[in-house]
């Protein structure tokens, strides 16, 4: 047998303990684990009766007054959910949404729960009294936001429900006027804080994902406040105290 012949048949059985050890070496591939948990959202739709919200369009207040929001924003925390009997299922302590009336979703993942059946959400709007004295300018998102924030009087902490707009003063229908005029809402302080509950009636289960939706029906929260006669109300007043105890009322279960 001649040289060529004898390196050629050196390259091959090279090769093939070469494929043999590569063949060896591969790793098995790991097995996908298989879920315990369920995750849980929750979207926040806002309506004004039985029609869509829009920020940009007119509605009226409680005394009939014409007006345009150019915000509608609140803070909601403290996530519990619970089963027809009422045992807790999941929670949420240190979850923080800020739900926006002028966004194009509110809809946020509260986290992972063992499967279950939720007939129910109960949550704070607000914030708990620790958080709402924290410094917002080392926290996080959505706590970080400066207009949610009275920073110029840190002891009210937070604004939980920031409603701003337009109000019509001289009752032509419109907010557009010279002589029209501004409202501004900022409900703060402890106080403030108000418990609300949202029916849900779904069933996690393993490595599936549910959504539990609330409304936000703001004509209710309207028909609480008079816009014109009362366009500031800043703080834990008495009517931050109604705004927030309408939005309570304004929300429910889809």
């Amino acid at each position: 047998m001649n040289l060529s012949k004898l390196g050629l048949l050196a390259m091959i059985a090279l090769s093939v303990t070469a494929c043999k050890k590569d063949e060896e070496e591969t790793p098995a591939p790991t097995p996908t684990p298989t879920p315990t948990t369920g995750t849980v959202k929750l979207g926040f739709t806002f309506s004004h009766g039985t029609n869509p919200f829009n920020i940009n369009s007119t509605y009226q207040d409680g005394a009939g007054n014409t007006i345009r929001f150019d915000k509608v924003k609140f803070y909601a925390s403290n996530f519990h959910l619970s089963d027809d009997a009422g045992a807790e299922v999941g929670h949420f302590h240190d979850t923080f949404l800020l739900i926006d009336g002028a966004a194009a979703s509110n809809v946020f993942t509260l986290g992972a729960i063992d499967p279950a059946h939720v007939h129910e959400v109960e949550f704070t709007l607000g914030l708990d009294a620790e958080t709402n004295h924290a410094d917002p300018t080392v926290a996080e998102a959505p706590l970080n936001i400066p207009e949610m924030h009275w920073s110029w009087n840190p002891t009210a902490g937070y604004k939980f429900l920031n409603m701003e707009g337009h109000v019509d003063l001289n009752g032509d229908g419109d907010v557009d006027d010279a002589e029209d005029g501004t409202f501004t809402y900022h409900c703060a302080t402890d106080a403030m804080a108000r418990t609300a509950m949202v029916d849900a009636h779904m069933d996690v289960v393993a490595g599936g994902t549910v959504t539990i939706q609330a409304q936000v029906n703001m004509a209710v929260v309207l028909q609480s406040v008079n816009l014109a006669a009362n366009s500031v109300a800043m703080g834990g007043g008495p009517n931050n105290a109604a705004a927030m105890n309408a939005l309570v009322n304004a929300i429910s279960g889809m």
